[in-house]
C-alpha cells in the first residue's frame, strides 16, 4: 500500500503507464484483484481524508468569503472616489486658462474650429486609454500616439498551438494600430487587475481562423504563433471582424501617407526625370508574380498550420522562380525575398527538428514512421546531416524502451534469448527504415548509422555480459546463449552489415575467464572421482540399461563398443571411464560452438590439460600397489581413451574447425600413447 501511494502521489504518474507495468508484474487474476483491491482501499482513504479537511477548514472559509467580500466593497468604493477625482482634475484642466490659451494657439496655427463635441469625443478616448493604463500593470503609455482608439477588447483562452490543450486566461485589447495581450492577476491589490505580456503592432500582425477548433483562432507574428478560443461562436465572429476593421483601418492610413509622400516626390523629381528620359532609353521592370510577393505570410501561414509539405513546394517553387529570373529582378528586391525566404526556411527547420527530438518529459512515441514525414522534408531541404543525428536518437529511444519490456523473470538463457531476439529485431527494423527509406543514397549518413550500430551492439553486450557471466554458469548455457546471439546477429548480414567481431571482442575477455574457470572446476572434479575409483567393471544391473549405454556411444559415433560388453549387464568400462567421456564430448560441443581464432589457444588448452590430467591419473593408477590385481582392467580402459576416445573427438575437432592435423591430438599421443599392453582377452 505504501508503495502505491508513494507512485500515485509523484508528479509525473501516468495511470495507462502503471496499469501497462501492473499487468506485466502481476502473476495471475488473484493479484490483479487484490491490486484493485488496494486502489480501491486508497480511494476510499483519500475521500475520508478529503471530508475531514473540508470540515476542519469549513469555518476558515466562510470567515475568509466574509472578508473577501467587504475588501471588495471597499475597492469598489475606492475605485468609484478615484474615478470622481479623475472626471473633476479633467474639467478644471479644460476651463483653466492655461487649456484656453493652448487651445486658442492650436486653432490659430492649424486653421481649424473645435466644437464642443468633438472635445468630449477626445475627452472621452483619452480617459478610456488612461483606464487600461490603470487596470494594466506594466502596460506602456498608450496616450502616446495620436487618433488611437480601443476597437474592442475582452477574455480570452490561449490554446497550446500543437497540443491544443489550455495554457492560460487572459484579456485582449485590440486598438487601431495595435494588440495587446495581457494575463490575469492571481491576486491584485489596487486598480491593477492584468499583467503586460505583449504586443503586437497589426502591420506585422496575420488573424487566421480555426475551424478544427471550436470558437478559436490564431494571431500569427512571425516567428510567433498564438492560439486563443473566445467563449462562444459570436464573440469570435466580433473577435474577427474588429480585427479586419483594423487592418483595413490600417492599410488605408498607410496608402495616405504613402500617397503624399510620392505626390511630394514626384513634384521634386519631374525635371529631373525628364532630362534622364532624354539620354536613357526607357526600362521597364516586370512585375512579380502575386505568390512571390505573398510568400513570407504563406509559407508562415503554412507553418503555422503544420502543412511542411505544402511549405517545402512552395519553397522549391521560389528558389526555382529566383534562379531563372535572377537577371530580371533588380538586385535589392532580390535580396529581400532570399532573405525572407531563408527566415522561412530555417524555422521550417527548426519546428521539424522539434517533431524529432527526444527527451525525458517526451518520448517520440510514434515511432520510425511518426519520424518518416520530417526526415523526408528535412533531406529536401538540405538539411540530411541535422535529420540523421535527430534520427538516430529516436532509433535509439525506441530501441531502449523495446528491451525494457524484456524482464529477467527465469533461467539466464531465456532471459538472453529474448532480450536478443528483441535487439537484433528492432535494430533490423531500424536498419530497413534508415537505409531503404530514410536516407537511400547517402553515404555519408551511411557511415553515422555504422557508428551508431556499433556503439549499440556494444551497450547491448554490456548487459548481456553482467547477465550471462555469473559465478556457477556453465559452459552449455554460455555456449547455447552466445549461439543464438550469433544466429540472430546473423540476420543483419543480409543489409551489408556484420557485427560479429564487435561481438567477439566484447565476449573475448570474459570467455577467456570463465574458461580457465570451467577448466580448473573440471580437474578438480576429475581428482575427486578418481580419490573415489576401485577400477572395477560397470555393472548395469540390466540388459536393457547396458543396451542403453551401448546406444548412446553408437549415436556419438563410436562403432565396436559392444565389444566390452560382459555377460548379462557388465561393461569393461568403469562408471568413471563413462562419466569422464561423457562430461569430455559435452566439453568438446560446446568449446566448438566458442571456438574463434581468438579464443583457439584457450580452448586448445582446456581440452588438453582436461585429458591429459584424466591420463595422469590413469598412469598414477597403474604404479600404484593397491590395484595390481586390477591392471588388465585399468590398461582396458586406458587403451579406450588412449585408441578410441581421443581419436574420435579430435576427428570431431578437426570436422568443425577446419585443422586437419592439430597439435593438442599429437601432443596427447606422444605424452600418454606408450602404455604397456596387458593379456586382456579374458575380459572381452
Amino acid at each position: 500500500m505504501d508503495s502505491l501511494i508513494k507512485s500515485v502521489g509523484e508528479s509525473d504518474y501516468q495511470p495507462e503507464k502503471y496499469v501497462k507495468e501492473l499487468s506485466q508484474r502481476c502473476m495471475g487474476p488473484e493479484e490483479l484483484l487484490q491490486q484493485k483491491t488496494n486502489v480501491q482501499s486508497l480511494g476510499e482513504q483519500i475521500n475520508t481524508m478529503l471530508k475531514k479537511n473540508v470540515f476542519y477548514n469549513y469555518i476558515q472559509f466562510i470567515d475568509t468569503a466574509k472578508e473577501i467580500a467587504n475588501l471588495e466593497g471597499e475597492m469598489y468604493q475606492l475605485s468609484h472616489l478615484l474615478t470622481e477625482q479623475a472626471s473633476l482634475l479633467n474639467s478644471l484642466a479644460s476651463s483653466s486658462i492655461v487649456s484656453e490659451q493652448i487651445s486658442k494657439s492650436g486653432k490659430e496655427v492649424n486653421g481649424i474650429q473645435n466644437t464642443e463635441v468633438d472635445n468630449v469625443v477626445e475627452e472621452k478616448r483619452v480617459h478610456k486609454l488612461l483606464n487600461i493604463m490603470e487596470r494594466v500593470e506594466n502596460c506602456n503609455n498608450l496616450v502616446d500616439v495620436p487618433d488611437r482608439k480601443c476597437l474592442h477588447e475582452g477574455d480570452l483562452l490561449e490554446l497550446d498551438p500543437i497540443e491544443n490543450t489550455p495554457v492560460q486566461r487572459i484579456h485582449c485589447y485590440l486598438f487601431t494600430d495595435i494588440c495587446i495581450v495581457a494575463s490575469w492577476l492571481s491576486s491584485r491589490r489596487g486598480p491593477a487587475r492584468y499583467r503586460f505580456q505583449s504586443m503586437y503592432d497589426l502591420c506585422n500582425l496575420a488573424v487566421v481562423n480555426i475551424k478544427d477548433i471550436k470558437n478559436s483562432f490564431k494571431l500569427l507574428a512571425f516567428p510567433e504563433t498564438r492560439v486563443f478560443q473566445a467563449p462562444n461562436t459570436g464573440l469570435k465572429n466580433d473577435w474577427l471582424s474588429k480585427f479586419e476593421v483594423a487592418k483595413k483601418s490600417q492599410v488605408s492610413v498607410e496608402n495616405k501617407m504613402k500617397s503624399s509622400v510620392d505626390h511630394k516626390m514626384i513634384q521634386r523629381t519631374d525635371s529631373i526625370q525628364l532630362v534622364h528620359n532624354s539620354f536613357e532609353p526607357e526600362t521597364t521592370e516586370p512585375e512579380l508574380p502575386e505568390w512571390i510577393i505573398d510568400l513570407a505570410d504563406d509559407l508562415d501561414v503554412l507553418i503555422a498550420q503544420r502543412h511542411f509539405e505544402d511549405a517545402n513546394s512552395l519553397i522549391s517553387k521560389a528558389r526555382q522562380y529566383l534562379e531563372e529570373h535572377s537577371d530580371q529582378i533588380s538586385t535589392s528586391i532580390e535580396q529581400e525575398i532570399k532573405t525572407k525566404l531563408e527566415n522561412r526556411i530555417q524555422a521550417l527547420t527548426l519546428v521539424l527538428t522539434k517533431e524529432l527530438q527526444v527527451s525525458p518529459d517526451k518520448s517520440h512515441k510514434g515511432g520510425l514512421r511518426a519520424a518518416r514525414r520530417a526526415v523526408r522534408i528535412l533531406n529536401q531541404l538540405d538539411k540530411s546531416s541535422q535529420a540523421c543525428d535527430l534520427f538516430l536518437k529516436v532509433c535509439s529511444n525506441l530501441l531502449k524502451s523495446q528491451l525494457q519490456y524484456v524482464k529477467r523473470d527465469g533461467a539466464m538463457s531465456t532471459f538472453v534469448k529474448k532480450y536478443s531476439m528483441v535487439f537484433f529485431g528492432t535494430t533490423i527494423e531500424i536498419t530497413h527504415e534508415f537505409l531503404y527509406k530514410a536516407f537511400p543514397n547517402s553515404s555519408a549518413c551511411s557511415s553515422a548509422f555504422i557508428l551508431w550500430t556499433i556503439q549499440e551492439v556494444n551497450d547491448f553486450m554490456v548487459i548481456l555480459n553482467k547477465h550471462m557471466f555469473v559465478p556457477q554458469t556453465s559452459l552449455s548455457n554460455l555456449s547455447e546463449c552466445i549461439k543464438v546471439i550469433h544466429k540472430n546477429c546473423q540476420e543483419l548480414c543480409d543489409y551489408g552489415i556484420d557485427l560479429q567481431f564487435q561481438i567477439d571482442g566484447q565476449l573475448r575477455i570474459p570467455l577467456t575467464k570463465s574458461i580457465n574457470d570451467i577448466k580448473d572446476k573440471t580437474i578438480e572434479v576429475i581428482k575427486i572421482r578418481f580419490s573415489e575409483d576401485k577400477w572395477k567393471p560397470f555393472n548395469l544391473k540390466t540388459k536393457q540399461q547396458r543396451d542403453k549405454i551401448v546406444e548412446e556411444y553408437t549415436n556419438y559415433g563410436f562403432s565396436n563398443i559392444e565389444s566390452y560388453n560382459k555377460g548379462e549387464s557388465w561393461i569393461m568400462l568403469t562408471q568413471n571411464t563413462i562419466t569422464f567421456t561423457r562430461t569430455y564430448l559435452l566439453l568438446l560441443n560446446d568449446c566448438l560452438v566458442l571456438y574463434s581464432t581468438d579464443l583457439a589457444n584457450v580452448i586448445d588448452q582446456l581440452l588438453y590439460e582436461v585429458f591429459a590430467a584424466h591420463c595422469n591419473y590413469i598412469k598414477s593408477s597403474m604404479k600404484n600397489k593397491n590395484f595390481v590385481n586390477d591392471i588388465n582392467i585399468i590398461t582396458t580402459n586406458a587403451r579406450f581413451i588412449l585408441d578410441i576416445f581421443l581419436s574420435h573427438c579430435f576427428k570431431v575437432y578437426s570436422a568443425s574447425t577446419g585443422n586437419v592435423n592439430p597439435q593438442i591430438h599429437t601432443r596427447l599421443k606422444s605424452e600418454f600413447g606408450v602404455i604397456p599392453t596387458q593379456n586382456i582377452t579374458g575380459y572381452i
